[in-house]
Protein backbone atom coordinates (compact mmCIF):
# COMPACT_ATOMS: atom_id res chain seq x y z
CA UNK A 1 0.00 0.00 0.00
CA UNK A 2 1.31 2.98 -0.65
CA UNK A 3 2.01 6.41 1.91
CA UNK A 4 -0.89 8.39 0.44
CA UNK A 5 -3.07 5.72 0.58
CA UNK A 6 -2.07 5.33 4.36
CA UNK A 7 -2.62 8.56 4.86
CA UNK A 8 -5.91 9.12 3.58
CA UNK A 9 -7.16 6.21 5.25
CA UNK A 10 -5.93 7.49 8.61
CA UNK A 11 -7.77 10.86 7.17
CA UNK A 12 -10.95 9.08 6.69
CA UNK A 13 -11.07 7.40 9.93
CA UNK A 14 -10.42 10.93 11.94
CA UNK A 15 -13.29 12.01 9.45
CA UNK A 16 -15.65 9.20 10.42
CA UNK A 17 -14.70 9.22 13.86
CA UNK A 18 -15.01 13.45 14.06
CA UNK A 19 -18.71 12.54 12.81
CA UNK A 20 -19.90 10.22 15.21
CA UNK A 21 -18.76 12.71 17.75
CA UNK A 22 -20.69 15.23 16.03
CA UNK A 23 -23.75 13.18 16.31
CA UNK A 24 -23.16 11.97 19.59
CA UNK A 25 -25.30 12.85 22.72
CA UNK A 26 -21.60 13.32 24.57
CA UNK A 27 -20.61 16.25 22.04
CA UNK A 28 -23.69 18.14 22.96
CA UNK A 29 -23.49 17.84 26.24
CA UNK A 30 -19.52 19.03 26.28
CA UNK A 31 -21.55 21.94 24.12
CA UNK A 32 -23.73 22.78 26.86
CA UNK A 33 -21.06 22.29 29.65
CA UNK A 34 -19.03 24.99 27.72
CA UNK A 35 -21.73 27.39 27.34
CA UNK A 36 -22.21 27.48 31.12
CA UNK A 37 -18.08 27.62 31.20
CA UNK A 38 -18.19 30.47 28.99
CA UNK A 39 -21.11 32.34 30.83
CA UNK A 40 -19.47 32.16 34.14
CA UNK A 41 -16.64 33.84 32.24
CA UNK A 42 -17.89 36.69 30.88
CA UNK A 43 -18.54 39.74 33.08
CA UNK A 44 -22.30 40.07 35.11
CA UNK A 45 -24.57 40.99 32.05
CA UNK A 46 -22.02 39.61 29.30
CA UNK A 47 -22.99 37.30 26.36
CA UNK A 48 -21.53 35.25 24.24
CA UNK A 49 -20.50 36.40 20.94
CA UNK A 50 -18.99 35.14 17.51
CA UNK A 51 -15.75 35.81 17.41
CA UNK A 52 -15.68 36.30 13.93
CA UNK A 53 -18.43 38.73 13.80
CA UNK A 54 -19.14 39.73 17.35
CA UNK A 55 -22.79 38.63 16.66
CA UNK A 56 -24.36 37.17 19.97
CA UNK A 57 -23.67 33.27 19.70
CA UNK A 58 -26.73 30.65 20.60
CA UNK A 59 -26.12 27.42 22.01
CA UNK A 60 -29.09 26.27 19.75
CA UNK A 61 -28.22 27.98 16.42
CA UNK A 62 -24.74 28.49 16.11
CA UNK A 63 -21.11 26.40 16.34
CA UNK A 64 -18.41 25.64 18.56
CA UNK A 65 -15.06 25.35 16.05
CA UNK A 66 -12.79 22.50 17.44
CA UNK A 67 -9.22 24.74 17.34
CA UNK A 68 -7.11 21.76 17.74
CA UNK A 69 -8.34 18.03 17.56
CA UNK A 70 -5.81 16.66 19.61
CA UNK A 71 -8.61 16.18 22.67
CA UNK A 72 -11.28 14.99 20.89
CA UNK A 73 -14.38 14.01 23.34
CA UNK A 74 -12.31 15.36 25.91
CA UNK A 75 -11.71 18.85 24.68
CA UNK A 76 -10.35 21.73 26.99
CA UNK A 77 -12.51 25.04 27.33
CA UNK A 78 -10.16 26.86 25.34
CA UNK A 79 -9.85 24.03 22.47
CA UNK A 80 -13.65 25.45 21.74
CA UNK A 81 -14.44 28.68 19.62
CA UNK A 82 -17.83 29.82 19.43
CA UNK A 83 -18.89 31.02 16.14
CA UNK A 84 -22.12 31.49 13.64
CA UNK A 85 -22.40 29.43 11.07
CA UNK A 86 -21.13 31.85 8.11
CA UNK A 87 -18.26 32.45 10.18
CA UNK A 88 -17.26 29.12 11.25
CA UNK A 89 -17.88 28.02 6.92
CA UNK A 90 -15.66 30.74 6.08
CA UNK A 91 -12.40 29.47 8.40
CA UNK A 92 -13.00 26.45 7.32
CA UNK A 93 -13.04 27.30 3.70
CA UNK A 94 -9.39 29.12 4.27
CA UNK A 95 -8.43 26.32 5.82
CA UNK A 96 -9.14 24.00 3.33
CA UNK A 97 -8.15 26.30 0.61
CA UNK A 98 -4.64 25.34 -0.44
CA UNK A 99 -1.45 22.73 1.24
CA UNK A 100 -0.09 26.00 2.69
CA UNK A 101 -2.85 26.35 4.87
CA UNK A 102 -2.77 23.12 5.68
CA UNK A 103 1.07 22.49 7.27
CA UNK A 104 0.79 25.41 9.20
CA UNK A 105 0.28 24.11 12.89
CA UNK A 106 -3.67 24.04 13.37
CA UNK A 107 -3.62 26.48 16.25
CA UNK A 108 -1.72 28.94 14.24
CA UNK A 109 -3.85 28.61 10.64
CA UNK A 110 -6.74 29.26 13.25
CA UNK A 111 -5.62 32.34 14.60
CA UNK A 112 -4.72 33.53 11.20
CA UNK A 113 -8.25 32.41 9.89
CA UNK A 114 -9.97 34.07 12.58
CA UNK A 115 -8.12 37.64 11.42
CA UNK A 116 -9.60 37.09 7.89
CA UNK A 117 -12.63 36.30 9.02
CA UNK A 118 -12.91 39.34 11.41
CA UNK A 119 -11.56 41.83 8.30
CA UNK A 120 -14.28 40.43 5.27
CA UNK A 121 -16.97 40.70 8.49
CA UNK A 122 -15.79 44.49 9.42
CA UNK A 123 -15.98 45.30 5.99
CA UNK A 124 -12.29 45.58 5.78
CA UNK A 125 -10.81 44.99 1.96
CA UNK A 126 -9.17 41.95 1.67
CA UNK A 127 -7.70 42.14 -2.18
CA UNK A 128 -5.90 38.38 -1.69
CA UNK A 129 -5.90 35.73 0.37
CA UNK A 130 -2.31 34.44 1.40
CA UNK A 131 -1.88 31.07 0.00
CA UNK A 132 1.36 30.70 -0.74
CA UNK A 133 4.26 29.86 1.48
CA UNK A 134 5.79 33.74 1.09
CA UNK A 135 2.52 35.59 1.16
CA UNK A 136 2.04 33.85 4.31
CA UNK A 137 5.33 34.47 5.72
CA UNK A 138 4.59 38.30 4.65
CA UNK A 139 1.43 38.25 6.43
CA UNK A 140 2.61 36.80 9.71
Amino acid sequence: MSPWAVRSNGREAHRQRYAGYMRSPAWYRRRYQWAEEEAGLLPAGGSIVCLGCRKPWSLGRDDLHHVTYDRLGAEEHEDLWPLCRGCHTLIHDLLASTRTWRKLPRIQANNLALEFVRDEREGKLITKIPRGAAALRDFL
